[in-house]
């Protein structure tokens, strides 16, 4: 039995609900303690009771050794994972259980553990994911939900493969308030897997507990568990894992290798991997129920670096991708990756009657737009969206309607407001990609028959209609007249394209309001240079005349940007403005040459040039620069 006590705590104010859904979060999300971990695939779940005590049986009731039950089950297993579900099922085996029944989709999400019987629980089978299949094989993890010992215990089912969980089995448990981690005395516990046990799975389950218990008082409590789950859409996580691992040798290192984009590669290219890797087992799970072998196709509208659209094409699906701008990657896809540079106006012109899927992926100003170009081309047409931006129907800002919830998380609301009114049975997922923004919405299949195509299609349009200013006059094919779609050429508007001048006028105002608060710089006790004073950003707005403010509004930028453009005269800080003191070239500053040296150490760093400059406060401060115009040298990136 787990009769040693690794490491335990008084956690006032928990309850068994809090304690076993901390638990439950490493037993079915372990990549958040282990980097190295993808996710699990549950290969069974047993539900069981306790056989009382007899007189022939002194296992049940006070006696169940948890333990040693896990010992037995394992060895009885030896790799053969079909012997548990027989013996177990049959019954005659294990003294200890009785109405043993295995329970299919269980969510122990939206289990209550408070009210489950003490003479019950659960015993899990999982299949932890390494990420990197080429290095670590997936391991099957035993546990043991005991709701009478009011524990959690746990064990690896294959020793030789194992470097990324404990090899030895042990117990979490709840008893009084005391939380613990239990070993049996016996095991061959290191010294790796002892502090891993204590510093990171006993540390992290008291934070997960303390949320618990912060969320049952406070209004998080009304959240539906059910949204957080990642791939809910998916049915085989390991099959998503293999095929991910597979796409990313496949495409993904090379992608990296040859970007030409600004961007960082190992965001975007992964990314649009494992979107890939979510689209191909939706589509094949799709054809297994409709029973087909045609492979789907597809428009993504707003393809971008159309990366997502040379996977797909490339392992099958016939598409198109389009966007209002030309990437440079587009010039590196094969000739059957077919790209379009179009921009796309919500109208008759932009159905594709004979399309299976329409994309959406950081679709932008089109990502409300992306349910009705569906709902609209074909009744078996459906939809794939990935929002990131918020944008209403006619093209301006999505404005927040709940201040009870982010703008993020309002527009997704929105976004499936716009799809229920489309006709969609819409499905919510989570996908597992290195993004903030990474909830997609999936409308599949309508909720209404195809003779009511009309119907709902006049039923859109009345809706678009209320959401914009303007109401379709020109045309009955325009969607939208208040619509417009963004240049193809976008604008640089952060300060740096304003006229010389009108930059200098500005810089001008802002420098003689600083140094009218003389401050002498202690910095330069020998010298009197005086530093000036600090002045909030807002002051300093006031002093601008109207006309130039209204240059820096045409570049979409303000005067705190042009400062920070201007940062080797300004330093701005907490929305305060003061002048930069001056340094000597190699004091508290790198030199260009350190940098160069700096970048070479990194991989995928955009290299920087830099250019050296006079000094500004030689020639425009009155007390010029403390320093002679040789030591002090300004760096500007050469942009």
């Amino acid at each position: 039995m787990f009769n040693e006590v690794l490491i335990s705590a008084l956690v006032q104010g928990i309850n068994l609900e809090h304690f076993f859904r901390a638990v439950c979060i490493y037993l079915y999300k372990p990549h958040v303690l282990n980097r190295k971990l993808f996710g699990i695939s549950n290969l069974h779940t047993f539900s069981y009771r306790r056989r009382p005590p007899t007189t022939e049986c002194s296992t049940g009731g006070e006696d169940f050794d948890v333990a040693n039950l896990l010992v037995k089950i394992k060895e009885h297993i030896a790799d053969d994972l079909d012997k548990i579900e027989q013996s177990l099922e049959n019954g005659s085996r294990w003294s200890e259980f009785q109405d043993v029944r295995k329970v299919i989709n269980l969510d122990l999400n939206k289990l209550d553990f408070s009210g489950q019987g003490r003479d019950t629980g659960f015993l899990v089978i999982n299949r932890f994911l390494p990420r990197n299949l080429t290095v670590f094989h997936p391991l099957d993890v035993l546990a043991i939900i005991d709701f009478h010992s009011q524990s959690v215990s746990m064990v690896c089912l294959q020793d030789a493969a194992n470097n990324l969980i404990p090899k030895v089995a042990f117990s979490m448990q709840l008893k009084q308030e005391i939380l613990s981690i239990n070993y049996e005395n016996c095991a061959n516990l290191d010294d790796k897997t002892s502090s891993w046990l204590k510093d990171v799975l006993f540390q992290r389950l008291l934070k997960w507990i303390d949320n618990n218990i912060l969320q049952a008082t406070s209004e998080l409590s009304t959240i539906d568990r059910s949204e957080l789950v990642s791939l809910s859409l998916i049915n085989d996580l390991q099959e998503y894992n293999q095929l991910y691992s597979e796409l990313k040798s496949k495409y993904g290192i090379e992608m990296v290798r040859i970007w030409p984009e600004t961007t960082d590669p190992r965001k975007y290219v992964y990314e649009d991997v494992a979107i890939a890797t979510y689209l191909i087992l939706l589509w094949k799970q799709e054809r297994a129920e409709s029973g087909t072998d045609r492979l789907q196709s597809f428009v993504d509208i707003g393809c971008g670096n159309g990366l997502l659209v040379y996977i797909l094409a490339s392992e099958g699906h016939e598409g198109l991708g389009i966007d209002l701008r030309r990437r440079k990657i587009w010039d590196h896809y094969p000739a059957n990756v077919r790209l379009k540079e179009q921009s796309i106006v919500p109208s008759d012109d932009a159905l594709f009657p004979n399309i299976d899927w329409i994309i959406g992926n950081h679709s932008d100003e089109l990502s409300p737009w992306i349910p009705v170009i569906a709902a609209r081309s074909a009744y078996h047409c459906r939809y794939f969206l990935l929002p990131c931006c918020a944008f209403e129907f006619d093209g301006n800002k999505f404005q927040r309607q709940n201040s009870g919830v982010s703008q993020y998380g309002d527009f997704l609301r929105y976004v499936g407001e716009i799809s229920e009114v489309c006709g969609f049975e819409t499905s919510v997922d989570r996908l597992k990609i290195p993004s903030t923004k990474r909830t997609c919405l999936v409308g599949s299949t309508r909720n209404y028959s195809e003779d009511r195509f009309q119907e709902y299609s006049n039923q859109i349009q009345a809706f678009i209609d209320s959401r914009t200013a303007a109401n379709r006059k020109e045309s009955d094919s325009i969607w939208s007249e208040s619509f417009r779609p963004r240049e193809s050429v976008e604008k640089v508007r952060n300060c740096t394209k304003l006229e010389r001048s009108v930059i200098d006028e500005i810089v001008r105002i802002v420098f003689d309001a600083l140094i009218a608060k003389k401050r002498m710089a202690s910095e330069f006790p020998e010298k009197n240079w005086n530093a000036g004073g600090k002045i909030s950003i807002g002051e300093l707005v006031a002093l601008i005349p109207q006309d130039r403010l209204n240059n820096l509004k045409a570049e979409c930028g303000g005067l705190q940007t042009l400062l920070k453009n201007n940062h080797q005269i300004f330093q701005v800080l907490n929305g305060c403005v003061q002048l930069r003191i001056p340094t000597r070239v190699g004091e508290n500053s790198k030199s260009a040459e350190e940098m160069k040296k700096k970048t070479k150490k990194q991989k995928n760093v955009r290299i920087v040039n830099l250019k050296e400059k006079p000094c500004w406060f030689h020639n425009n401060h009155p007390d010029g620069c403390p320093f002679e115009e040789n030591e002090s040298i300004c760096f500007d990136d050469d942009v």
